[in-house]
């Protein structure tokens, strides 16, 4: 997959699909800041439902088989963010392979960016415990849903 616009993982206009979480008291650390798992579960939100809308239904295709791993995961955390409030998380398909795929993510709070993260993600058959190939319709559906605009 090429880009022919420019991809700015700092600017909000960059990110098609969107999801907004409720931050919760328990996301806090010691410090009063929402501490780097809570941060983790937000991102793992945006891509279970990325993959449940693309996918039309929630993991597992029609026959179960299919799933998703993260194989691996690099966030940078920029700004503090503190309960009450929410958060939105922003996903974009940097690259699409044959059974895997990149994704970047925005976690934006009060319209201030407050973390980055840049994720590989692989296409996973349950049965056979392996990566295996992203089916073309569901490939479809996360171009139509996170990819870079037409």
């Amino acid at each position: 997959m090429s880009e022919t616009e420019t991809f700015n993982e700092r600017d909000s206009a960059s990110y098609r699909y969107w999801i907004e979480e409720k931050i919760r008291f328990a996301d806090l650390d010691p410090v009063g800041h929402v501490n780097n798992n809570a941060i983790g579960v937000y991102l793992e939100s945006a891509r279970v439902t990325l993959f449940a809308d693309a996918a039309g239904e929630m993991y597992g295709g029609r026959d179960g088989r299919q799933s998703w791993v993260v194989a691996r995961m690099e966030v940078d955390y920029l700004k503090e963010m503190h309960f009450p409030g929410n958060v939105r998380i922003g996903t974009r398909i940097e690259k699409l392979g044959n059974s895997s795929l990149v994704l970047r993510q925005a976690l934006i709070k009060d319209g201030e960016l407050a973390g980055l993260a840049r994720v590989i993600g692989v296409c996973f058959d349950m049965q056979e415990r392996s990566s295996m190939r992203i089916p073309d319709g569901l490939r479809d559906s996360l171009l139509r849903l996170a990819g870079p605009a037409d």
